[in-house]
């Protein structure tokens, strides 16, 4: 099974197209120039803005720091963009482990109910890689916690 879902549905998106415009137009700047303040190329930046391609979750995590926003807000997910950063540096790969732990679960057994292969968590953890967008949001559902809590970002 692919890392990243060919026939994912979170490849582009009009709705994330008119809010990272949106999110640019109230940084007052251009796209290059938010590209640059975010420390994001500025390809990705135009490919978001232009088409609604939305950008690897490294990259949307890299923009909700520079923003200061949920990412559950960025990916489209909220209208919220209230953001509380966590207390406690923590990543996925710990945070998707001790989501486990609180179930009583492991990999194999929350993979019966992903639209993946188990193998990715194995692959997520020993690589320290993150899921795509579709992924993510599969597993944060799953477990009832939000992808700022998912990902590390908030408490």
């Amino acid at each position: 099974m692919s890392r990243v879902p060919s026939s994912s549905q979170m490849k582009s998106s009009d709705e994330f197209k008119k809010r990272f415009n949106a999110i640019i137009a109230e940084q007052d700047c251009s796209i290059y120039e938010f590209a640059e303040k975010a420390g994001v190329s500025r390809g990705v930046v135009t490919r978001a803005a232009i088409y609604g391609i939305i950008p690897s979750v490294k990259i949307l995590i890299r923009i909700c720091n520079y923003l200061k926003v949920s990412f559950d807000y960025i990916a489209c997910m909220s209208d919220d963009k209230a953001f509380e950063p966590s207390q406690e540096q923590t990543t996925f790969h710990e945070r998707i482990i001790l989501l486990c732990e609180r179930k009583k679960l492991n990999f194999s057994q929350v993979a019966l109910h992903m639209p993946f292969d188990k193998n990715l968590f194995y692959d997520w953890q020993r690589v320290k890689t993150l899921p795509s967008l579709e992924y993510l949001c599969a597993i944060a559902k799953y477990f009832d916690v939000s992808l700022d809590y998912l990902l590390g970002r908030s408490d």
